[in-house]
């Protein structure tokens, strides 16, 4: 316990929450115009590539929950009581919004397919294995299947937090574990079981997970190496981080030729199986040098800028929670067929989804109750040797 006491809190993990939601925003701003905007306009790939690019975002949460979960309880007592308290912090905080905003979405979805009949026929809806269904696979809406998934994670950690304490050789080993966890339940397992929706389920994910977790373990070694300082910086640190650097570039340029090759000419000019593995570099590395970038901002940019920054990613489950239905309005908003106009108007999607879902989030900060629809929301903090606060890494 004392240990666990010493290791420092990292404001610089709201930055890398701001730029995760930042990027689930970009994908879904710019999904409807990939798919149906004229596939030879001149902007075309930069929006193929924008969505592209920015589908890193939930395998970085994912990296980023199993980091902060590792961060704060590899060092403590593995007891009743902080596994109580370790599920009491994030069930309470996670699950009640999760099962409110599903029946607001279902609630939305079903009226606008059908209108509202009267009060019984409304009620009847919720009364369907249908409903149910939908409910537990996260399907009520297009992106509640990720919060599914981090409630399935925050299920297996106390199981993987035990194995890793009863057995201290696994946490060196736990990112190939989770790599082999992954790919037989990906290649091997999701088919034979004739699962329908893999990317609901925690496995397909495993990878992501444990590459947080083995960072959060191991943080206090770590640190050096991604946080790249002027003034510790060596040859090998240097040559490490440009390493990282190749790998994600080379990456994502390579999704985002099979993409846009894909959506113009319906081929695929990488092998679908090599393409998962690409992805896979390309996400991990993602989530190592988001927390390098989030390192220098926080100390080189504009403090209003690192602030409200901050502020984002400390409310972005609620943002998360949001931001779909706010667009889903902005849509039904007709785009003028001008070229320039066009571009305004996906640009103001983007900028609708954020900053409307934010200031919704913000303002019911001050009420008792908010965590019900929005989980935890920030408070003033400082940097001292207090532990990491996990929140929700949604």
């Amino acid at each position: 316990m004392a240990q666990a006491a010493k290791r420092p809190y990292i404001p610089e993990l709201d930055l890398v929450r701001a730029f995760g939601i930042l990027a689930v925003i970009m994908i879904h701003a710019t999904s409807s115009v990939v798919a149906s905007y004229d596939h030879q306009a001149a902007l075309y790939p930069l929006y193929v590539f924008l969505n592209t690019a920015a589908k890193f975002a939930v395998p970085v949460f994912i990296f980023l929950s199993g980091f902060v979960l590792f961060y704060n309880y590899y060092d403590k007592p593995f007891t009743a009581g902080t596994i109580g308290q370790f599920y009491k912090k994030r069930m309470s905080k996670i699950l009640i919004p999760f099962l409110l905003f599903s029946v607001f979405y279902f609630a939305y979805t079903r009226y606008v397919q059908f209108g509202f009949v009267d009060v019984q026929t409304f009620i009847g809806y919720f009364t369907t294995t249908k409903f149910l269904n939908m409910l537990l696979s996260g399907k009520t809406y297009t992106h509640l299947y990720f919060v599914i998934i981090i409630i399935q994670f925050y299920a297996i950690s106390p199981l993987l937090l035990y194995a890793v304490k009863k057995f201290p050789f696994l946490s060196k080993h736990i990112v190939w574990i989770g790599m082999l966890v992954q790919w037989l339940f990906v290649y091997k397992l999701a088919g034979q079981w004739g699962v329908k929706s893999p990317g609901s389920y925690c496995f397909t994910y495993m990878l992501y997970f444990t590459a947080g977790a083995f960072i959060g373990i191991y943080y206090m070694k770590l640190a050096p190496w991604i946080n790249l300082a002027r003034d510790t910086a060596t040859p090998r640190k240097i040559a490490a981080a440009i390493g990282m650097w190749a790998l994600f570039l080379a990456s994502s340029l390579l999704l985002f030729y099979f993409h846009y090759e894909n959506r113009l000419y319906k081929t695929a000019v990488i092998n679908t199986d090599l393409l998962e593995m690409i992805d896979e570099v390309r996400c991990i590395t993602a989530g190592i040098l988001l927390l390098q970038v989030s390192y220098s901002v926080y100390a080189a940019w504009n403090k209003a800028v690192v602030r409200a920054l901050v502020h984002i990613g400390a409310t972005s489950f609620g943002i998360y929670l949001v931001h779909p239905f706010i667009l889903n309005l902005y849509r039904k908003t007709s785009s003028i067929g001008d070229p320039i106009l066009y571009h305004a108007w996906v640009v103001g999607g983007f900028l609708a989804a954020l900053l409307i879902p934010w200031a919704i989030v913000s303002l019911s900060a001050p009420i008792k109750w908010h965590w019900l629809l929005f989980g935890p929301l920030p408070t003033r903090k400082k940097k001292t040797n207090a532990p990491v606060q996990p929140g929700i890494e949604a």
